[in-house]
């Protein structure tokens, strides 16, 4: 996903790139100390969110974000500022998100995950799909991909349980060596005969849950 940094402090925008440098998915596709270039750096670059600065030299972001609004496809924006008391104006320019300088990475990942929910890509015959995270219900290990279920479907990817889990620690549980289950959709661990079982919303089959996880789960995980 392409980002813009504009800020007319060299060093701040190289923190904002630090930051975000652990997000696979997103690429500094241009970075500015000038707020006069940002339109035409959006038209070229066309990036989907644009983390800009308020007070700058000349024009400053809330005339920017002004500007990128008018767009036909405006890219989110959000705001990264030293001074908390621009928030109320930098809502009224339609801004999606407002962080106070020194951003801490914590929260600057968490606005990007709820401006854009994680998405997982897989195929289907010469398609390409994409599948948000939190639709996920149950994954499970098989040979050297693993099977996501969902609402609807289900789909192979090239990611492995350990990948998943470590990527989306908030989203799933690990219930048995091969299997992960999204946290928020268990609805019963119940145990029998067989060993424990834990049943998921939406997901039709009860799912075996080693000894070691139902432990667990009974604990809170």
């Amino acid at each position: 996903m392409k980002y813009i940094v504009v800020d007319d402090e060299p060093l701040a925008r190289q923190r904002i790139q630090r930051l975000l440098s652990s997000l696979s998915d997103y690429e500094c596709c241009a970075q500015t100390g000038c707020a006069e270039e940002v339109i035409s750096l959006v038209e070229r670059h066309q990036p989907k969110v644009v983390l800009l600065d308020i007070s700058m030299p000349g024009m400053d972001g809330l005339e920017v974000a002004k500007l990128l609004s008018e767009m036909d496809s405006p890219p989110k924006v959000i705001f990264i500022s030293a001074h908390p008391d621009y928030a109320l104006e930098a809502f009224g320019v339609f801004a999606s998100g407002y962080l106070v300088k020194p951003v801490q990475q914590s929260e600057l990942h968490a606005l990007l995950r709820h401006l854009f929910p994680p998405r997982i890509k897989y195929s289907v015959g010469n398609q390409t799909r994409w599948l948000e995270v939190s639709e996920v219900l149950v994954a499970r290990a098989d040979d050297k991909y693993t099977q996501l279920f969902f609402n609807g479907g289900e789909a192979v990817v090239d990611m492995s349980l350990k990948q998943l889990q470590v990527l989306y620690p908030e989203h799933f549980v690990q219930v048995h060596r091969n299997t992960l289950v999204k946290r928020t959709q268990m609805q019963s661990l119940t145990y029998d005969h067989n060993g424990y079982h834990v049943r998921v919303n939406g997901y039709p089959e009860a799912i075996s849950v080693s000894r070691r996880a139902a432990q667990a789960l009974k604990s809170g995980y």
